[in-house]
């Protein structure tokens, strides 16, 4: 099966390949220009067959194809001219670099009312967890709920509703929600940023299917010995949902129950302790001392005007040097809070009764800035040194410390060798460790690193997303259906490239061919119907990337002709050549670079 769906993943990206490189042969054959050469991939010829004066082959590299035609270059003199590409309008030859793009769009609007006639199966847009602190958790969203619309367009799917948010930015958007009941109510939502993707977003999870949480037993481990067979159906862990995060915590014994030939059946497992890929720990976190997200609707939090972004450094004059706010429950009369807000510290304070103060923290949220002020985790390595929550890390092995990176980075070098800590410990007056230069006193400890094993169950179990089907009712359905999510696609590669260029979203995101062969077999693995409408969404892509106006690619192409259009003759032939070569280190460049990215997802 897993062969199949190898192959189907080959035979798809091949078939894309053709069919752009067909409409450049076409394209070429309607203008009467010359075909060299219809090749599926670069290098060496490895096979092939001649007709009608073009050579079609199979080439050694597999990395895309080309169509070669006489005149691309116009020094060329080696067949008339009225053969020659660079003898033609400049209409004929836009045709030409645009034949590809032409039939990778044509393939999508042929292939996306088909799927949608079919029916094609989506995660659904239902808010699975909604962590603290997020856009959904401000806007009052809960799981379970079912986002409709995003702005006034209809959502269809979880992953059209990322889009749609992420198109946004960062204005306040209303959002149309659905509870488990059918009841509709509206929610605006301040969408957040998300350094990882480099879009702003909900924060939402999507909603998982229990039902679909089969298990593969693995012939010997704590399942086996338990009883439990593949196959099982689980109900519950602990007696939570599978799908729910912390349904299994730590090596102790879990109950799990599941069904097995129309019977529910209790089972108690005991995991066995796993060292497998796990590198050795101190056992520090970056304190939680940044404001994260404020829910509306706490008067409290509204007089005193916390604002997201906000560093606290201290809450009635105690410097917050843990992650809880449950200590805030009790205190003065005026609730005093000291913050950092671009720069300046700034005092915030306001009456509060025992009541008020409960209800803030139920209405906020704080995250880590991952600074090198750290909290000690309960057990670990840390805290039996002697770490203290506030302490401020200054340098491990004599090695000075740049940032939270930095001292993760260089704890995993070191393996589990033990680490000469010095740190900065801040005296009762100081307010701000982590943020300036502390008063306080310099420490030096000696940290050993312990290994924590993770529980084993001896079992593979996944859980699959909750899906929608979207089955149009109607060929013009179908089309619309279509047409939207080719746009989707496109709008969001726009934003992903705008946000590249300014930097928002990390290079490291991109993929290369390897990806796209993974999600491509994935896709295969899913179904038809997904199959060829990711094959659809592909071709898009693959449109979209050769109009971008660099040299080499049709898009470079197509933009010399404008100028030349413009400008009433062709560009020199030195800047034409200088800018094919600039192109072509560029593409190869950034090929290496995405395969490098791919390589380094596999390891």
């Amino acid at each position: 099966m897993a062969f199949g769906s190898i192959l189907l993943a080959i035979l798809g990206i091949g078939l894309l390949i053709f069919l752009h490189e067909g409409g450049h042969f076409l394209a070429a054959r309607l203008a009467g220009v010359r075909v060299e050469v219809f090749s599926l991939g670069f290098g060496p010829r490895i096979g092939g067959f001649y007709w009608r004066g073009t050579d079609f082959r199979l080439s050694a590299v597999p990395f895309g194809g080309y169509v070669m035609v006489a005149g691309q270059d116009p020094s060329d003199r080696r067949y008339p001219r009225s053969e020659c590409l660079y003898s033609k309008s400049v209409a004929q030859r836009a045709l030409f670099w645009s034949g590809g793009v032409i039939m990778n769009v044509l393939f999508a609007l042929i292939v996306f009312p088909l799927v949608f006639g079919a029916g094609v199966n989506f995660e659904a847009p239902i808010a699975g967890s909604v962590p603290h602190g997020t856009a959904a958790w401000e806007a009052g969203i809960v799981p379970g709920e079912r986002i409709v619309e995003v702005a006034g367009k209809p959502v269809y799917s979880f992953q059209n509703q990322m889009i749609e948010v992420a198109l946004h930015g960062n204005r306040p958007v209303q959002l149309l929600v659905e509870g488990s009941d059918g009841e509709q109510r509206a929610v605006t939502a301040q969408p957040h940023f998300d350094k990882g993707t480099g879009l702003y977003s909900l924060g939402l999870t999507p909603a998982f299917d229990a039902g679909t949480a089969f298990l593969e037993v693995k012939e010997k481990g704590p399942a086996a010995t338990a009883g439990l067979k593949t196959g099982d159906l689980v109900l519950a862990i602990n007696g939570k949902s599978p799908a729910e995060p912390g349904s299994i915590d730590g090596l102790g014994a879990i109950k799990v129950k599941v069904a097995r030939d129309d019977q529910e059946l209790d089972f108690t497992l005991v995991p066995e302790p796993s060292l497998e890929g796990v590198t050795p720990m101190i056992g520090v976190s970056s304190l939680a001392n940044r404001v994260a997200g404020i829910r509306p609707g706490c008067d409290l939090l509204d007089r005193l005007d916390l604002r997201r972004g906000d560093h606290v450094l201290a809450i009635d004059g105690r410097p917050l040097l843990d992650d809880e706010l449950d200590r805030v429950l009790t205190g003065p009369d005026v609730m005093r809070w000291l913050v950092l807000r671009d720069g300046s510290e700034v005092t915030l304070q306001q009456p509060a009764t025992t009541a008020e103060r409960a209800e803030l923290v139920e209405h906020l949220a704080l995250s880590a800035e991952l600074s090198l002020q750290v909290k000690p985790s309960e057990g670990g390595a840390a805290i039996l040194a002697g770490v203290q929550s506030g302490d401020w890390f200054q340098a491990i092995n004599g090695t000075v410390l740049t940032d939270w990176d930095h001292l993760r980075t260089t704890v995993q070098e070191a393996g589990d060798k033990p680490l000469q800590i010095k740190l900065l410990r801040p005296d009762a007056t100081t307010v701000r460790a982590g943020l300036d230069q502390p008063n306080g006193n310099m420490v030096e400890l000696t940290i050993d690193p312990k290994v924590t094993p993770i529980p084993d169950m001896g079992w593979n179990l996944e859980v699959a997303p909750k899906m929608i089907e979207i089955r149009a009712e109607s060929f013009g359905e179908a089309v619309k259906l279509g047409t939207v999510c080719s746009l989707d696609l496109i709008k969001q590669m726009y934003v992903t490239l705008k946000r590249l260029v300014t930097g928002e979203v990390g290079a490291k995101n991109l993929g290369g061919i390897i990806r796209i062969s993974q999600v491509s077999y994935q896709a295969a693995q899913r179904g038809p119907s997904w199959f060829w409408y990711f094959l659809a969404l592909l071709s898009v892509n693959l449109a979209f990337v050769n109009v971008l106006p660099i040299p080499v690619l049709d898009g470079g192409h197509l933009m010399f002709l404008l100028i030349e259009k413009v400008k009433g003759s062709p560009v020199s032939t030195k800047v034409f050549g200088y800018s094919q070569v600039i192109g072509l280190v560029f593409v190869l460049l950034l090929v290496l670079f995405v395969t490098y990215n791919d390589i380094l997802r596999l390891l």
